[in-house]
């Protein structure tokens, strides 16, 4: 049974620093939704309150460190007040709030201000008379940096750790961190709380200075929450109706994610431990959850290797599972005893550790090899005829297996079990297998597209020399998308001719295509030497979810030119801004 005492579940600095960087986190929120939505004449007011509040929170977070609460919050305050004096006088001289924000010279005097003051406000509060000492401004300042790079880092880190848990939530249904995180208000809290949290941790470190065991006193923070998303996600996995990465992959990222943190709790001895009731017994726990997660993660690459045989990829990541379940098992028997079990962990990690060098020297030395496992998988699977030949990955055999690779389609090919292409060229692509976008050079994609891009009107005179001199970087994902279908059965991509310029000679070119995040509809202009170049877009009725419908539209409708239903702001450089459509 292990006991958890309540009364040590938060160091109380940590958990003040906390709730206070919270707060913060709301302030700053705050101020700036009502600057998104303050009319133009109030503007310059809550520019001077959100800076104002960004600068009393970094103030008293970094004063905290050095003297008392009281003092700290006074000084900090202080510090505020002048700030937003000092800003507003400064948007003074700037007609519009616009302006300001573009003036180079007040960002630098506003971070002079943030910063610069705090180690001579800390000697100020401490001892006045030492405001001026070099040696004690030296180590206050290098105190601040060091614990606001400790505490920005943790706040990513733990933001990382927060996503991936999601993925792994996610992946049986459960949206709850991501509807409740990713809330703007909630995610300013939360990173507030997190940099409160980790300052606490950087500021409690010897001398102020960056550890080890600095890093060890952050992961181990969140040792609890990754214990309850791994006991959630085996519960909610027989029901799972999620999407996400692969079940193995998660299984094994979880694990392994587990594993640091409950080195982290156990420090490299006793005295270094966490003293903490509550993530000691997190990380015990996590012990015995860890073996689960990789039986699971064992059991669907093994379900896939059952179905379609060996490949490297399987390979590997059955042997990233396979090493997953030595953490589990090895924490597991740790876990089981009450006594010296941490002492146990860093036992486990020393053999681990050999484990690993040993798999390295033995995967470089080819005493085993993922290649010639695959190939005699595939083989065999052929030979039975379990898989068709056409079905046999023979192009990814000869240009990625490595020599076994190789020699096994040479001998299938002697046998005539599969027909030659080693004469093929190194671009051609086994029908049944699905070609890369990253595999696509830009010579390839283009004549990939003189037979797959369809235009309109059909067979525009245009078309072939906009293909020939297509001017934007992402032609091999335009020539991946005119592989792919829309809802109609039509090409996933269409070149449209048409006079959207009337005051300009010639047409432009619309290219649509879908699944395309590089492209959601882009616009090019001929110049007077016949070369295209990309133009300014307005697309608001465009998106990735609708292109499909718009591509199968435009076939069924014919591409329609009609004067935009809206008025415009004429920009001095011929340029507009205007809205196609409401929100």
């Amino acid at each position: 049974m292990i006991a958890i005492s309540f009364s040590s579940l938060q160091n109380r600095r940590t958990l003040t620093l906390c709730l206070a960087g919270a707060l913060l986190g709301l302030l700053e929120w705050a101020a700036f939704s009502n600057l998104m939505m303050t009319p133009a004449s109030r503007e310059h007011i809550w520019v001077s309150l959100l800076l104002a509040v960004g600068i009393f929170g970094v103030a008293s977070f970094s004063l905290l460190m050095h003297v008392s609460a009281l003092k700290a919050l006074l000084a900090s305050l202080g510090l505020g007040v002048v700030s937003a004096v000092l800003i507003l006088e400064g948007q003074g001289g700037y007609a519009e709030v616009e302006l300001f924000w573009r003036a180079p010279q007040m960002w630098v005097a506003i971070g002079l201000l943030s910063t610069i003051t705090l180690p001579f406000l800390a000697l100020v509060v401490e001892r006045r008379q030492d405001w001026n000492n070099y040696q004690r401004l030296f180590d206050v300042s290098w105190s601040m940096v060091c614990s606001w790079a400790v505490a920005l880092f943790f706040c990513g880190l733990a933001w990382g750790v927060l996503m991936a848990c999601h993925l792994l939530l996610s992946f049986v249904g459960i949206t709850l961190l991501e509807d409740v995180l990713l809330e703007p208000t909630v995610a300013a809290v939360v990173s507030g709380a997190l940099v409160g949290a980790g300052l606490a941790v950087a500021s409690d470190s010897e001398g102020g200075y960056l550890s080890p065991i600095l890093l060890l006193k952050l992961l181990r923070l969140l040792t609890p929450f990754l214990l309850v998303v791994m006991v959630v996600f085996i519960v909610a996995l027989p029901w799972r109706t999620g999407e996400g990465l692969p079940l193995s992959a998660l299984c094994v990222a979880a694990v392994l994610g587990a594993s640091t943190l409950v080195s982290s709790v156990v420090a490299d001895d006793d005295v270094n431990a966490s003293p903490t009731p509550l993530l000691r017994a997190s990380a015990r726990l996590l012990g015995f959850v860890m073996p689960v997660l990789a039986a699971v993660a064992v059991w669907a690459i093994w379900a896939r290797v059952d179905q379609y045989g060996w490949t490297p990829i399987r390979v590997l990541a059955m042997t990233a599972a396979l090493v997953a379940a030595g953490y589990g098992l090895s924490y597991f028997w740790a876990a089981c005893h009450a006594r010296n079990w941490m002492a146990r962990v860093r036992r486990s990690n020393i053999g681990m550790a050999l484990v690993l060098i040993v798999l390295a020297v033995v995967w470089l030395t080819r005493i085993w090899s993922p290649e010639a496992v695959s190939v005699d998988s595939q083989v065999a699977r052929l030979e039975a005829g379990t898989l068709a030949p056409d079905d046999f990955p023979d192009t990814e055999m000869r240009m990625y297996w490595g020599k076994p690779g190789q020699e096994a389609v040479r001998h299938l090919v002697e046998r005539d079990m599969l027909v030659d292409k080693s004469q093929e060229t190194e671009e051609a692509v086994d029908p049944g297998q699905e070609l890369e976008v990253w595999n696509i050079g830009e010579d390839k994609a283009r004549q990939m597209l003189m037979s797959s891009l369809p235009s309109s009107p059909a067979d525009h005179p245009l078309r072939q020399s906009f293909i020939e001199t297509y001017p934007d970087w992402d032609i091999a994902y335009l020539a991946k998308a005119c592989e792919t279908r829309t809802p109609a059965e039509h090409a996933g991509c269409l070149l449209v001719f048409a006079d959207l310029l009337p005051g300009e000679a010639g047409e432009e070119a619309i290219v649509l295509s879908v699944n395309n995040p590089m492209n959601i509809g882009s616009v090019f202009v001929q110049t007077a030497e016949g070369e295209w170049e990309k133009a300014t877009a307005f697309t608001p009725g465009l998106s990735l979810d609708n292109m499909g419908a718009v591509i199968d539209g435009i076939y069924a409708k014919g591409a329609v030119i009609e004067p935009a239903p809206f008025n415009v702001l004429k920009l001095p450089d011929g340029g507009f801004v205007g809205v196609g459509q409401r929100p």
